[in-house]
């Protein structure tokens, strides 16, 4: 009995995972198709830049680390060129330099514990 449940609370956590991935796969749709296009339209390309670097000052040095290796990762995935362009060209290159470290240090040891809590 206990094998049952244990069994059906793993596919439960598989199905509430998978329903979890497609709706931030639709809000990360939604986010690039309308969201990043609207502001890139009506925020001055400065208070952009202004704003991603008060957000990046604001989750201090371990979380803003953290964060340069999650986009790279979502960049890297997406396989869109201009937007690794873009994030090339707006990353200083000793931070991308340091993406693999931050990786391997920082990030996968995360990784690794949110797949341990799912």
């Amino acid at each position: 009995m206990g094998a049952d449940r244990r069994s059906e609370a793993i596919q439960n956590v598989i199905e509430k995972s998978a329903s979890m991935q497609t709706c931030a796969q639709s809000m990360m749709e939604v986010e690039n198709n309308i969201l990043v296009l609207a502001i890139s339209k009506i925020v001055p390309e400065s208070e952009q830049h202004a704003f991603n670097n008060k957000v990046l000052r604001n989750l201090g040095l371990w979380d803003s680390r953290l964060h340069l290796v999650a986009m790279h990762e979502a960049i890297e995935e997406s396989g869109d060129t201009d937007e690794k362009a873009m994030f090339e060209q707006a990353i200083p290159l000793i931070p991308q330099m340091m993406i693999p470290r931050w990786k391997r240090k920082l990030y996968a040891p995360r990784a690794n514990v949110l797949d341990m809590e799912l």
